[in-house]
């Protein structure tokens, strides 16, 4: 396989990636959760974002992984080495610069997922705690699917400055 071969692969599996994962962030956010908040039973509502939660996990965690996979080999084909990118040299470029920033949310943005998706959003349905711990939960899981949320659409926004150059 070519080096330009593997690289157009590479746009793909990223930018398919990126459909999955920020597709699932906001449909969560935008209408799973408002939807299952409108249901007048408190048991059925936990238990269908419990479902969700459960079902999108696997499918997000893969696009992630994809989209670091394919980012790093990106990186790689504009030039990045391990040197370059740990001296900061590699991102001294218009190009690079922007990247940089794009990486500052992407990092972020992964911790908070994994927080929200490993610890808290398991904690808040889950129905051996009790109701007030399960409440406060679901306050603080909602805050960091919201600060998700922002942070993947401005992650698309710097995404689009970053293979636009006349952006």
């Amino acid at each position: 396989m070519t080096g330009e071969l593997l690289y157009r692969i590479a746009i793909i599996v990223h930018v398919l990636g990126a459909v999955v994962w920020v597709g699932g962030v906001l449909f969560m956010g935008m209408i799973a959760v408002p939807t299952a908040k409108k249901l007048g039973n408190e048991e059925l509502r936990r238990q269908i974002l419990d479902a969700m939660g459960r079902r999108f996990r696997p499918v997000g965690w893969t696009a992630l992984g994809l989209l670091v996979a394919s980012g790093i080999y990106l990186m790689w084909h504009w030039g990045a080495t391990v040197e370059t990118v740990l001296d900061l040299s590699f991102f001294e470029h218009a190009h690079g610069q922007k990247l940089g920033y794009k990486l500052m949310l992407v990092i972020p943005m992964l911790v908070i997922s994994a927080a929200h998706d490993f610890w808290l959003g398991p904690r808040a349905t889950d129905p051996d705690r009790s109701e007030e711990e399960m409440e406060r939960d679901r306050r603080l899981a909602g805050i960091l699917g919201r600060i998700t949320g922002i942070l993947v659409i401005l992650i698309v926004v710097l995404a689009v400055f970053v293979t636009r150059p006349w952006a």
